[in-house]
């Protein structure tokens, strides 16, 4: 899977008290007079990080006022310079083209002393610089109804900002802008239509980078159209809508999934043109009804941080979505090494002191899952696995890591028909403590007594004000002959800080935080 970072727009360094200024270098603060109209942005953006450009999407929106004669004002003309002024372009007589002239200022940087002013920017990649295109002196927009977007512009020629003196940049620029208008009601979450009772599907996948994907996800049938939930790994509860015609089920792109690190995400469609880059549209599945099977039609399965181009988080290809004879329970050999959110909430927890306090996902970087402490209460709390099919005669054993962070904690398991703790009623593992720091793989044999579906719950039932717990690698398999059970190994002691989550950190790079450190809970503030 590929990740792309989408940093948050950066402060200007310096421009603290630039307002004062504005007036003298004639920057317009105040709105003009007009029809105010608001976008999204969507595009890519360049940006400084550290003393090195870096690219990014254009997120948020813009605000462009429509007045008299022609006149068009655009707010924050570059996305990364989060300035409140304006700048003035014309709209063509046809209302086709807004023109922008260069050479506006926008903003005064008080640490640099100079102005910072509109400018076309070409982009010499090997060289990571910026140099001024002193021939061009403007920009333009198309507009249509539904979108007003960048002319002319690329990865290598960019709509930007330099200091106005030194003719250098000053950190942000645009390219491939598109603005579309704003509309609240397409950043709803997708419902299921009342009366739909969704089917598990199994889902494979192959990730950008060509990692297998396999997970349950869910799809509901109404008429024509069709609703599939659980196909993003960071948003596994998110449904997106298609529509049916003949064999080919469509999902419009831009569809709102969820907020993933505090920014809003999309399903889209990702088609590769003739230059080998993708262009945002549609996604396409293949539906075939003997076999009860979808298969991707459109290259990609996006999952995209902002709307109008690809700029995503996740992309999947090769992908086939199977109805699982099983209704998503699970075969023996079984494995879980907690990768994904997605496979984190296949699991079912309960809360039964209804303390506050329960089990979480670590996290992408941990990839585990967790149980922190109650200062007032006892453990009580399950984490119990999806359904399992199992059979008589068989032995089987379940094992996985335990992790305590810095101080004693207890477990048991057990396994029963269904995913309550009432049904929990066979013991695999007795009660058990791990000491502070101590790292092990906890395993115990069992059998079932008929064929079936049977449910796996790991029981903390630590004692009140301890600290974190993780949990980490499950497994069930058949037993091998005389296999030793109960196994308590690779002990280990350390000098470390733990955070609440259970990661690491050396003594050199800790965050501010409640920490576990010898054996104590430590304050760095």
């Amino acid at each position: 899977m590929k990740k792309l970072l989408l940093i948050a727009a950066m402060a200007v360094m310096g421009l603290g008290a630039w307002a004062q200024n504005a007036s003298d270098y004639g920057i317009v603060m105040e709105q003009p007079a007009g029809e105010l109209k608001t976008y999204d942005r969507a595009g890519y953006a360049y940006y400084l990080s550290g003393e090195y450009p870096r690219r990014g999407a254009q997120t948020g929106t813009i605000d462009i006022v429509f007045a008299e004669d022609n006149k068009v004002y655009f707010k924050q003309p570059l996305s990364k310079l989060e300035i409140n002024s304006w700048v003035e372009g014309t709209l063509s007589e046809d209302g086709k083209t807004i023109t922008i002239p260069m050479g506006q200022n926008v903003a005064y940087d008080t640490e640099q002393g100079e102005v910072i002013t509109l400018a076309v920017l070409d982009y010499d990649e090997d060289y990571e610089e910026f140099e001024v295109r002193n021939s061009a002196h403007y920009v333009q927009f198309s507009v249509t109804d539904d979108k007003i977007s960048l002319i002319g512009s690329s990865a290598y020629v960019v709509f930007g900002a330099i200091y106005a003196e030194s003719n250098t940049w000053a950190g942000y620029a645009d390219y491939g802008s598109i603005y579309t208008p704003t509309t609240q009601a397409e950043d709803v979450l997708v419902e299921l239509p009342e009366g739909v009772t969704p089917q598990v599907y199994t889902f494979e996948a192959n990730g950008y980078d060509g990692t297998p994907f396999k997970y349950n996800v869910n799809v509901g049938v109404k008429d024509n159209e069709v609703y599939m939930q659980g196909l993003f790994s960071d948003v596994p509860s998110a449904w997106i809508k298609g529509v049916r015609e003949g064999n080919n089920v469509t999902f419009a792109q831009d569809q709102y999934i969820g907020q993933v690190a505090g920014k809003p995400n999309y399903m889209a469609g990702g088609q590769t043109n003739a230059e080998g880059k993708k262009d945002i549209c549609d996604f396409v599945l293949a539906y075939d009804e003997e076999t009860d099977t979808y298969t991707n039609v459109t290259d990609y399965l996006v999952q995209n941080t902002t709307k109008g181009v690809i700029y995503y988080v996740q992309a999947y290809n090769n992908i086939v979505i199977t109805r699982d004879a099983n209704d998503g329970a699970y075969t023996i050999p079984y494995t879980q090494g907690f990768d994904t959110q997605a496979a984190f909430s296949e699991f079912t927890i309960i809360n039964a002191n209804n303390d506050g306090r329960t089990w979480n996902y670590g996290g992408s970087i941990s990839q585990n899952v967790t149980y922190q402490w109650d200062t007032n209460n006892a453990a009580d709390d399950w984490l119990i696995t999806p359904a399992i099919i199992m059979a008589p005669n068989t032995e089987y054993e379940f094992s996985f890591d335990t992790k305590a962070t810095g101080d004693t904690e207890r477990f048991e398991v057990k396994i029963g028909s269904e995913p309550t703790a009432e049904a929990m009623t066979k013991t695999i593992i007795a009660a058990t403590e791990i000491e502070g720091y101590d790292t092990a793989r906890q395993a115990g044999r069992f059998s079932v007594p008929a064929d079936g579906k049977y449910y796996v719950g790991i029981h903390v039932i630590s004692d009140a004000n301890k600290f974190v717990l993780n949990i980490d690698n499950i497994s069930i398999i058949e037993a091998e002959p005389n296999a030793i059970s109960n196994i308590n190994v690779e002990k280990a002691q350390d000098n470390n800080y733990y955070d609440l989550m259970g990661r690491k950190y050396t003594q050199g790079n800790l965050p501010a935080g409640i920490y576990i450190h010898a054996g104590k809970k430590v304050v760095i503030k």
